[in-house]
């Protein structure tokens, strides 16, 4: 079979087209075999440092916890030349409890990350692989999950005591808020030219499935 000149021509435009929109829509990030380690710096106000093969830039979110002592600490970092680092962590302006603390690792969702980072991990993060990777709706995160341990063992009597602390805390979040709300709710009565009685507004008992302050303003 012989081609004619056009016919030829016209064979070669559709292969140059063919190459080029593969070009075009070939990505422009390669696989990533995540890689993240931490280690924990320091006694009593430690810091949590990081090392991975993650791109510049890319945000994450360290989460630390402790049940037994009421500590909760969510801190947002970037990676920067594969490092990054949260703490010296207290509690409140006092040293952590002795125990165990459970960390959490996990990176924003990608279409939260820098352009740049987006460029390298892809547009939903489907260039992350490995353990420490999980999908979710269609996206890939980076999750870690590791624990640490602060003195040889816990004090239970330490912790009552910070967990209390912590109540007194929110408690008093708690006071201030509703008495905003309150006076809030006083002011919308009086436009309208109805009684509100404060008192009950800030004493009302919140149930056990509404937050206090909510109780208080109804």
């Amino acid at each position: 079979m012989r081609l004619n000149k056009s016919s030829k021509h016209k064979c070669t435009f559709l292969l140059c087209w063919a190459m080029a929109s593969l070009l075009i829509t070939s990505p422009a990030w390669t696989a990533t075999q995540v890689d993240l380690t931490t280690t924990v710096q320091g006694e009593l106000r430690p810091t949590i440092e990081g090392n991975c093969n993650l791109p510049d830039g890319m945000k994450l979110i360290v989460r630390v916890t402790r049940k037994e002592s009421a500590f909760e600490s969510e801190t947002p970092v970037e990676v920067q030349s594969g490092h990054f680092a949260v703490g010296p962590l207290m509690q409140g302006s006092a040293d952590l409890n002795p125990g165990e603390y459970h960390v959490e690792i996990m990176s924003v969702h990608p279409t939260d990350q820098p352009e740049a980072v987006r460029a390298a991990i892809g547009q939903k993060g489907q260039a992350l692989q490995g353990p420490l990777i999980r999908r979710y709706s269609g996206a890939t995160w980076v999750r870690v999950l590791t624990t640490f341990q602060i003195g040889r063992a816990a004090n239970p009597e330490l912790d009552e005591a910070r967990r209390e602390q912590v109540r007194l805390s929110q408690t008093r979040w708690w006071r201030k808020n509703c008495t905003e709300i309150c006076s809030g709710g006083e002011r919308y009565a009086e436009e309208r030219g109805e009684a509100f009685d404060r008192p009950a507004c800030l004493l009302r008992p919140a149930s056990p499935t509404r937050p206090a302050s909510v109780a208080m303003a109804l």
